[in-house]
């Protein structure tokens, strides 16, 4: 199968994405980010969730949790999840937001009894969670004075020193496919060689003509998880827990860019759609520690392997749909023109994720209530891709190419949530939480400021044979997109984004 190093301007706003051209560095940052996760206990709790143990939370988080079961457990949660994306682009905003049903996480605990010759106990359990949620649309619109797409695909053409005779052979006439973007607006008549060369520099008609530009993009899937845990008890006062964790991937990428020409004679506009399907399974371990330092004071420690994809599999489709008003061509004028599409490309590639390692703290006042504090460190430049699919060179070069941009642009960061619950009477809970995360890009990426900031607040009710939690968490940070760059900084634009994300998650269980 072809593969393409840079395969196209993808959107890539996602439940925490950023948006910027698509590569392989992006996309891996973008499968290891997560936010809003676990229970709505501990999502009301601001996800600072390492260090409390007796929640479903613990099978995919510190499974040393597990061990402050001392009965069984079955439970699940449902929550709506509400995107919004404000863009300010070329002088003008625009707003769009998507709603999302799903299913956070469910699992079933099963303890152990006391034995009455040890001092351990224990409790297995098994559950499923999505650990990234993509819902985060986008739309941008205004008039661009400077430049066009098609500046950008000229470029293109330029830098590989394309002529009209090499596009065409990007070109398969049976199939309607070209190869590249570049030769797809070429068979478009978008884009035409210099008479003179007969390729560079690529021309387009009446190119100092406003240009009417709309672009469009969602985000659909999710990375989810199967969990195997087990946590043991000692006394009553360590904890330790192991768990195994299966990943499956899914994901679609989807954008369509439009433009028109007003006033131009030859090409009234054009669109171009693009989508990518990534699919892939991968594993990953952890194992975690608790401590009780008092009988109201623990702390906690847990350590999660990187997730190991061993094949991560993506599906490339596009089509290019010119509006043409009247081309002059020998022997007559073209007044129709029609759609071309981008070769279908498959490619199949190994990814492994941040290692990660989080700790925490809780203080319990009594029966009454608890404060607790969670820092997370992610190493997000000890991402890596490569892809046995390629042969020993292409892959060495594959590697040495998007693993040195992975060192070069990304970082560690330091995640942080604090949370608090305060029990009203004896059913009833209050909780409220914060939580900040870093970008992970570091200072060679851009100036722009990514970090997100999170607010939750919740409420629950136990009795002795069930429970039922409400949260509802609000998380905001800004972004940019570039739908295309060109050599001239000035010549183009980048959209301002300002993200909102609000989950409202109901969930509850049984004791038995």
């Amino acid at each position: 199968m072809k593969h393409i190093h840079k395969i196209f301007t993808l959107i890539l706003i996602s439940y925490f994405a950023n948006a910027q051209v698509y590569t392989y560095p992006m996309l891996a940052k973008q499968f290891s980010t997560s936010y809003v996760t676990g229970s709505a206990r501990m999502q009301g709790m601001g996800g600072s969730q390492s260090v409390l143990g007796a929640d479903l939370s613990s099978i995919a988080g510190n499974a040393a949790g597990l061990g402050f079961y001392s009965r069984s457990e079955i439970g699940l949660n449902f929550a709506v999840n509400a995107a919004s994306t404000s863009a300010d682009y070329l002088s003008q905003s625009t707003n769009n937001t998507n709603n999302l049903f799903h299913m956070p996480n469910f699992g079933i605990v099963i303890s152990g009894d006391y034995l009455s010759s040890s001092s351990w106990r224990g409790a297995f359990g098994i559950g499923y969670s999505r650990q990234v949620v993509l819902t985060q649309p986008l739309t941008i619109e205004g008039t661009n004075n400077r430049s066009s797409y098609l500046d950008n695909l000229i470029q293109k053409a330029g830098d590989k020193g394309a002529t009209g005779a090499t596009l065409d052979d990007e070109y398969d006439p049976y199939y309607n496919t070209a190869d590249s973007p570049e030769a797809a607006a070429y068979q478009a008549y978008l884009i035409n060689p210099n008479s003179t060369t007969g390729g560079a520099p690529f021309e387009r008609y009446l190119p100092h003509l406003p240009t009417k530009q709309f672009g469009y993009g969602t985000n659909s899937g999710s990375v989810s998880q199967w969990d195997i845990s087990y946590g043991a008890a000692y006394q009553d006062r360590l904890y330790i827990g192991l768990g195994v964790h299966f990943s499956k991937l899914n994901t679609t990428h989807s954008q369509r860019w439009d433009e028109s020409f007003p006033g131009n004679n030859y090409v009234a506009g054009f669109s171009m759609e693009e989508q990518l399907i990534t699919t892939g399974s991968g594993i990953s371990a952890s194992l975690g520690v608790i401590y009780k330092l008092k009988p109201n004071l623990r702390v906690a420690l847990n350590v999660q392997s990187p997730t190991y994809y061993d094949q991560m599999n993506e599906q490339l489709t596009g089509l290019m749909t010119p509006q043409v008003s009247a081309i002059p061509v020998s022997g007559g004028i073209i007044k129709k023109v029609k759609p071309v599409k981008l070769t279908p490309n498959e490619f199949t590639y190994q990814m492994v994720t941040p290692f990660r390692i989080s700790g925490g703290m809780a203080y319990f006042f009594g029966k009454r209530g608890l404060i607790s504090a969670d820092l997370e460190l992610l190493n997000y430049s000890g991402m890596s891709v490569s892809s046995a699919e390629l042969g020993p060179y292409a892959n060495q070069q594959f590697k040495d190419k998007y693993n040195s941009q992975i060192s070069k642009n990304y970082q560690s960061v330091v995640n942080m949530k604090v949370g608090a619950e305060f029990r009203v009477s004896s059913a009833w809970t209050l909780r409220g939480g914060a939580a900040l995360y870093g970008s992970g890009f570091s200072s060679t990426y851009d100036s722009i400021d990514r970090n997100q900031f999170q607010v939750s607040g919740g409420l629950g009710y136990r009795s002795a044979a069930y429970y039922v939690d409400f949260a509802v968490v609000q998380r905001t940070g800004k972004d940019a997109y570039t739908p295309y760059a060109l050599k001239n900084a000035a010549d183009y634009a980048s959209a301002a984004l300002k993200l909102t994300n609000t989950q409202f998650t109901l969930g509850g269980g049984i004791f038995f």
